[in-house]
């Protein structure tokens, strides 16, 4: 092989030479030997904040090389800061290949379960927090900074007494592209094959065929009354 290939070569995977040590220690902490000698997951400028709970990977025979890609830079207009993962006892699945870019955070709770379909791409300054559990089927693509997060982190007094849950589940179809900016919160449930408008927030399960563009506009709800926060007593028993 000519040594100007050799170069191109070495220079196209710099960016996973680079923190390679941090994939191997990531593949060998979560994944069994068989398939943490494959390093499927790379990280791309990881910061490594909470290592428990498990990941697994549901394509055991079609494990590859860098099938999940964390944190490589995907969008120059975002921070090139990788990405920021912590895990209190979750847990993480993978049906397949995943990409997640720059700038983005994935922080797991120590009861949740979130599972990521096969072909699931988010360019950049994705954030995805759990507590409860997130389900994203097959083919679902984010544009850039998206939230998506089953918990408000606390919850609401009703004034008839006790409180509200302050966490759902969410369940994302297949086949689902969202804009920039959406924000997708505890309780939402979409249709497969559907498009999400770009700043779009869904608290809800949608209700339409497939094959829809789906957005809200800017009017005020009031969608509950007989409820407020009380900062004194609002911690969740998830």
């Amino acid at each position: 092989m000519e040594l100007s290939l050799v170069l191109k070569r070495v220079w196209r995977g710099r960016r996973i030479l680079r923190y390679i040590l941090h994939s191997v220690f990531f593949n060998f902490h979560y994944l069994p030997f068989h398939e943490a000698v494959k390093l499927p997951i790379l990280l791309y400028k990881p910061k490594l904040l909470k290592l428990k709970g498990t990941i697994k990977i549901k394509q055991e025979d079609k494990i590859g090389f860098g099938m999940i890609r964390l944190g490589f830079p995907e969008v120059s207009l975002y921070p090139n800061t990788g990405i920021v993962f912590e895990n209190y006892g979750g847990t993480i699945v993978f049906k397949g290949q995943c990409c997640i870019g720059n700038n983005s955070y994935l922080s797991i709770g120590p009861k949740a379960i979130v599972e990521f379909g096969n072909r699931f791409s988010a360019t950049t300054t994705f954030r995805l927090t759990s507590y409860d559990e997130i389900i994203i089927a097959d083919c679902v693509t984010f544009g850039w900074d998206a939230l998506v997060m089953d918990t408000d982190f606390h919850k609401l007094t009703k004034l008839s007494g006790g409180y509200n849950k302050g966490y759902a589940s969410i369940h994302i179809g297949s086949n689902n592209w969202f804009g920039n900016g959406c924000r997708i919160m505890k309780r939402a449930r979409t249709p497969d094959y559907c498009v999400i408008q770009s700043g779009t927030m869904l608290s809800v399960p949608v209700v339409a065929p497939m094959y829809s563009v789906i957005g809200n506009d800017s009017d005020i709800v009031v969608k509950a009354t007989g409820l407020w926060r009380n900062i004194d007593d609002d911690k969740i028993d998830y």
